[in-house]
């Protein structure tokens, strides 16, 4: 069952749609500093991959920069892994709607233990959606 409109995904929802995006092994080392997309037509700049985290229940989280005018004022937030997929070189967000990442929590350090470059995550692929 999906969630309502509005309702941020559940770990198993967004972990079924994952599966049929053709997750593929990728090095965490190549994933950081990537643009992050919005999940929208205009694919507008939302932030930048900051780094790769296991979180405390096991699921691998993006933290990527959002928010903020230019760059300035933005905050750290935690996306699973199964709501982002690589288009080229750059990562879009596609799990989750705009008004999803806006209500989503900012990511505090202790939140996860950070991958170390050279570990290994399988992350979706898809085509560019313009």
């Amino acid at each position: 069952m999906l969630t309502t409109a509005g309702a941020i995904p559940t770990r198993a929802e967004l972990a079924a749609q994952a599966a049929g995006r053709f997750p593929q092994p990728v090095r965490v080392g190549d994933l950081l500093h990537r643009a992050v997309l919005k999940p929208v037509e205009s694919q507008e700049v939302l932030g930048h991959v900051l780094q790769v985290v296991r979180s405390p229940d096991g699921e691998i989280r993006m933290v990527m920069s959002y928010g903020g005018l230019l760059g300035l004022g933005t905050h750290p937030i935690a996306v699973p892994v199964d709501a982002m997929v690589l288009v080229g070189q750059v990562v879009e967000v596609v799990g989750l709607t705009p008004q999803q990442l806006r209500a989503w929590p900012a990511y505090r350090g202790g939140d996860g233990v950070e991958l170390p470059d050279d570990a290994m995550i399988k992350v979706g692929l898809a085509k560019p959606s313009h």
